[in-house]
C-alpha cells in the first residue's frame, strides 16, 4: 500500500477532497496525513509489545555519564550490552526506572567509591532526551536497542509503512483533521477510538499460550 492508497481512501470518505496526483488537495492531504500518523505513534508507542521490533545502537563515551536518546524511537523495549570480541549481545541492562537513579546512594564513605566507580553499563535510566548510565563508562562501549521507532513520513509515491488494517482509521483521522478548520474537530478522543481497538487487535499476532518453565540453574539439597 502507498500513500496514494490512503489518499484515495480519503476520497471516498469525504468525496469532497481532490487528492489524484496533480489535484488542489494533495499537498494538504498529505499533511493531514503525516499529522495523523504523528497522533497514532504516540498512542502506539503506550501499547508495549505493538510494533517493537525496530533496532538500533547507541556508544558511550569515556568518562560521559549521558549518551543521547536513540533518533526517532517513542518506546525503549529493552537495552543489551554488546560483546566487543563476538558482536553478539552479553547482558541486558537493568532499568533503574527512577529518575538520577545511576547515581548511587550510599552515605559517606562508600559513596567515596561509587562516586568514582567505573565500567562497562550494566544499568541506565532514561529521560528521553538522554540515557543515563550506571556505572560511568569507561570507554567506548556498545549498546543495543529495542523498541518502537516512528515511520518516514508519507509521501503519494511511497510505501505505507504499517499494516492495511492501519489504512481506513488513518485515513479517516485524516479527512477529520482537514474538516477541522471549518465545522469538524478532530479531539484526540476520537483518535483513541479510532486507533485503540485496531492496536489491541494487532499486538494479538502471536495466540500460541505461555512458554512452558524452562530450568536453567540446579543446586544440591
Amino acid at each position: 500500500m502507498t500513500g496514494q492508497s490512503l489518499l484515495d481512501l480519503m476520497e471516498v470518505m469525504d468525496q469532497d477532497l481532490q487528492l489524484q496526483a496533480g489535484e488542489d488537495d494533495v499537498v494538504n492531504g498529505l499533511l493531514a496525513l503525516n499529522a495523523a500518523q504523528d497522533i497514532f505513534e504516540v498512542i502506539a508507542a503506550g501499547h508495549k509489545g505493538f510494533f517493537g521490533g525496530k533496532t538500533t545502537t547507541v556508544t558511550t563515551t569515556a568518562s560521559t555519564e549521558t549518551t543521547s536518546y536513540p533518533t526517532g524511537f517513542l518506546r525503549i523495549d529493552r537495552l543489551q550490552f554488546i560483546d566487543p570480541t563476538t558482536s553478539r549481545p552479553a547482558y541486558d541492562l537493568r532499568d533503574l526506572e527512577v529518575e538520577g537513579g545511576h547515581v548511587g546512594h550510599s552515605v559517606w564513605p562508600l559513596n567515596l567509591v561509587s562516586a568514582i566507580s567505573t565500567g562497562a553499563p550494566v544499568a541506565y535510566v532514561t529521560d528521553g532526551t538522554n540515557i543515563y548510565w550506571d556505572p560511568l563508562p569507561s570507554a567506548t562501549h556498545t549498546v543495543r536497542v529495542y523498541g518502537f521507532q516512528s515511520a518516514d513520513d508519507i509521501s503519494a509515491a511511497g510505501t505505507f509503512a504499517y499494516p492495511d488494517a492501519v489504512a481506513a482509521a488513518l485515513a479517516s483521522y485524516s479527512t477529520r483533521i482537514l474538516r477541522s478548520g471549518k465545522d469538524d474537530p478532530a479531539d484526540l478522543e476520537l483518535a483513541r477510538e479510532l486507533f485503540d481497538p485496531m492496536i489491541q487487535s494487532l499486538k494479538k499476532f502471536n495466540r500460541s499460550g505461555a512458554s512452558r518453565p524452562v530450568y536453567t540453574q540446579t543446586h544440591d539439597c
